[in-house]
């Protein structure tokens, strides 16, 4: 089994692209890496000027979420080796404005969200201090 893997990662730059191109890159094949941790070796190692948004790494917060080989996905619970043999595509999410390469405006996104409230919503909010 090859010891890399090719990702070909969307890049917008609007300073100098006026419409959104791919740029390859080799990264290291681990077994235990994640699409993520790809992305990450890019902007460490290979070009810092990458963007792309992270938080938990845990498949939590939903802030990795971009497409994968064309299918929404968050980017630290798809393993490379789920999307082998490659290359591996990375996308931003459709539907939402792209600010810079994976990167997109969620400022309408959020605004709905309040709106919506996906949370618990207590009848009688207590303090703290009683549990």
């Amino acid at each position: 089994m090859p010891q890399t893997v090719a990702l070909q990662v969307a890049r917008y730059r609007p300073e100098e692209e006026s419409e959104p191109v791919f740029q390859e890159f080799e990264v290291p094949f681990r077994k235990d890496w994640v699409v993520l941790d790809a992305l990450n070796y890019i902007k460490d190692r290979l070009d810092g000027s990458l963007s792309f948004r992270w938080s938990c790494r845990m498949g939590v917060c939903g802030s990795c979420g971009m497409k994968v080989n064309g299918t929404p996905k968050l980017t630290c619970a798809a393993f490379l080796a789920d999307q082998r043999p490659g290359p591996i595509r990375v996308e931003p999410l459709d539907y939402f404005p792209v600010i810079r390469d994976l990167v997109v405006d969620l400022t309408d996104f959020m605004r709905k969200l309040k709106k919506v409230k996906p949370w618990i919503v207590r009848r009688d909010e207590k303090p703290v201090a009683e549990g």
